[in-house]
């Protein structure tokens, strides 16, 4: 599920490869390009979506959204969930927004092929560093990769910027992004990015610090503080504030396929 040029024909997954991040190499992730950000939505376009988000899953309620302005894949699923001043949905093939979901005031929310939220998550921004960083394009974005997934009840603050790889999944419950802070020196407050790596597995319960990074295949433990840029491709990571533990592999960081069964044997049902 990526930027919606999903006129074409799609794209076939492509078998898995090894990591451009080798188990123990260096490498910190960078929000992905964009491009040119949409305009703020004026007020009656801003009702007409909200409305419209409430609407069951559809394809009538994608074409509706397609009208509204925002680049929606027929086959993308957006469940009834609350839209509130959203400059672009730019859902591509079978990207998917679950019911109860919240995003307002983000300017740009970019899910790649497959990839989307599931339930009762929050997702919001400060409009203002949108307008105070006209140099930067990533304050008030959310960008998914192919397969990437965040499971249900999290809270993301995107008003610098969040980027979730290809094939990473958000698990469990209850995790906390933050991506703006206040500077005690100056007393004001600025924008910090967090970008997340391809193939991750990201626990419940973890706080993510302003500004910090994960590199791919790595797997955070549950209840971890993630700060700064953790700096090895492939280990587990755990601990306030998350270090390196030993280095982590399995099938889980080659899979084909973001969704992982219920079955030990990936025969079990989808829930």
């Amino acid at each position: 599920m990526i930027p919606s040029s999903t006129r074409s024909a799609e794209p076939s997954v492509a078998p898995a490869s090894p990591s451009a991040a080798p188990i123990g190499g260096g490498h910190t992730p960078v929000h992905p390009l964009r491009g040119p950000l949409p305009a703020t939505p004026g007020a009656v376009r801003t009702l007409l979506v909200l409305v419209v988000g409430l609407l069951p899953a559809s394809r009538v309620k994608n074409l509706l959204l397609r009208g509204l302005g925002h680049r929606v894949h027929p086959s993308a699923r957006v469940s009834p969930c609350l839209l509130m001043h959203v400059g672009r949905l730019d859902l591509a093939a079978r990207a998917r927004i679950g019911t109860g979901t919240v995003i307002r005031s983000v300017r740009l929310v970019r899910f790649a092929e497959d990839s989307g939220v599931l339930q009762w998550n929050w997702i919001s921004a400060v409009p203002a560093f949108a307008r105070y960083e006209p140099d930067d394009d990533r304050p008030g974005t959310f960008v998914m990769g192919r397969h990437a997934a965040l499971m249900s009840r999290h809270y993301l603050d995107v008003s610098g910027g969040l980027s979730i790889g290809a094939f990473t999944s958000i698990a469990g419950v209850r995790s906390t992004f933050i991506t703006h802070g206040v500077d005690v020196t100056t007393n004001t407050q600025r924008p910090h990015p967090i970008v997340i790596g391809e193939r991750c597995l990201i626990s419940s319960n973890i706080v993510f610090v302003p500004g910090c990074s994960i590199p791919d295949r790595c797997l955070v433990a549950m209840g971890s503080v993630v700060k700064g840029d953790l700096p090895l491709a492939g280990h587990l990571y755990a601990g306030s504030p998350a270090t390196a533990k030993r280095p982590v592999d399995g099938d889980h960081f080659d899979r084909t396929e973001g969704y992982v069964s219920v079955s030990q044997h990936g025969d079990g049902e989808r829930a």
